[in-house]
């Protein structure tokens, strides 16, 4: 008995120590609040950092306007809705990475389970957000168990199978050792040297890219079409978007939580670069729950959509963009934020 305890031992006590190294090591800074854009060596999971943001200020602070979305929400800045909102508003960017109507029903049931107020509220979505009615995996992607209510076993455990991955292993050690993003380390470690910068108190980012382009924007432009991110449009792999009870029923829940907080809601459809427009179903859908003076729909070919300068690759459009939609949205009623 005591030998097959020793060999158990041994065999296990190598993964017990890489275990902790890389719980100490922290990569993806999961434990505790952290200043998580101090390097940018390694990807990290974007909800799990305006969860965390939320959590530590949201009673200093008072948040009562919030901007819900994915990544591409990210174009809009709570700095550029002030002036839209009424005096003394108190904005939050609540978006997460691949986010869904899913992601987004959860963030606003969150914020009423804590008795908080959404007094004002932007929800960007598109038709690759309503198709996403189901929890996300992966270490990037996972919600925190304070909003999921899901366990807090798969989402440690998420990060540490990410964290013991031999290539991101190998990846980070040797950019660690060497600081040379090399080929075969794809997107385990970030190659931008241009870093993004963040408020720290309401979530709001500005893309690195917005320097390089600042600096070449025709060497920027010609970089991406020679990779092929800018695509021949129109875009014809079109996936369906078919209405589904899960997303009504979020959607509906959304719209009861709102009424409840008396909230003044704006849902924008935002333009995408492949010009797909939403489906007449889901704006049916969007119109019946929140009522179509609340819909706004910039999605299909447009102005917005067509240049390719407006974007800074195939999926996120720019700031500029969205502060001219957000001026279309509030009918150009914008109060000095001085």
């Amino acid at each position: 008995m005591k030998k097959f305890i020793r060999k158990i031992c041994l065999f296990t006590l190598p993964a017990i120590i890489l275990t902790i190294l890389v719980a100490w090591l922290d990569f993806f800074k999961i434990f505790g609040f952290q200043d998580y854009y101090a390097t940018q060596t390694v990807g990290l999971n974007r909800e799990m950092i305006t969860t965390k943001t939320f959590n530590q200020y949201r009673e200093k602070e008072n948040f009562d306007s919030f901007i819900f979305g994915s990544s591409r929400s990210q174009a809009y800045t709570c700095e550029n809705w002030v002036p839209y909102l009424p005096e003394n508003a108190k904005p939050f960017h609540f978006d997460a990475s691949g986010e869904g109507i899913w992601g987004i029903t959860k963030k606003i049931e969150y914020i009423d389970e804590l008795g908080d107020t959404i007094k004002n509220a932007m929800v960007l979505i598109d038709r690759d957000i309503l198709r996403i009615t189901d929890i996300r995996d992966g270490h990037l992607f996972i919600s925190m168990p304070c909003v999921s209510k899901e366990s807090y076993i798969d989402y440690y455990g998420s990060f540490l199978k990410a964290s013991l991955n031999p290539k991101f292993l190998i990846s980070y050690t040797d950019y660690a050792i060497f600081n040379t993003h090399r080929r075969y380390m794809g997107h385990l470690i970030n190659q931008n040297p241009f870093p993004h910068t963040v408020n720290p108190k309401n979530c709001d980012i500005w893309y690195g890219a917005n320097k390089e382009i600042k600096e070449d924007s025709l060497g920027y432009y010609k970089k991406q079409l020679d990779k092929g991110v800018f695509f021949e449009r129109p875009f014809k792999d079109i996936i369906e978007c078919k209405v589904t009870e899960k997303e009504t029923a979020q959607l509906k829940r959304i719209k009861a939580i709102f009424d409840k907080h008396h909230t003044n809601y704006k849902i924008i459809i935002g333009p995408t670069y492949k010009q797909v427009p939403m489906e007449e179903d889901q704006l049916k859908l969007l119109h019946q729950i929140f009522g179509k003076e609340y819909i706004y729909d910039f999605s299909g070919k447009n102005d917005f959509s067509e240049p390719i300068s407006n974007f800074y690759e195939a999926v996120h459009y720019k700031p500029y963009v969205a502060n001219e939609i957000m001026n279309l949205v509030y009918d150009g009623n914008k109060r000095s934020a001085f």
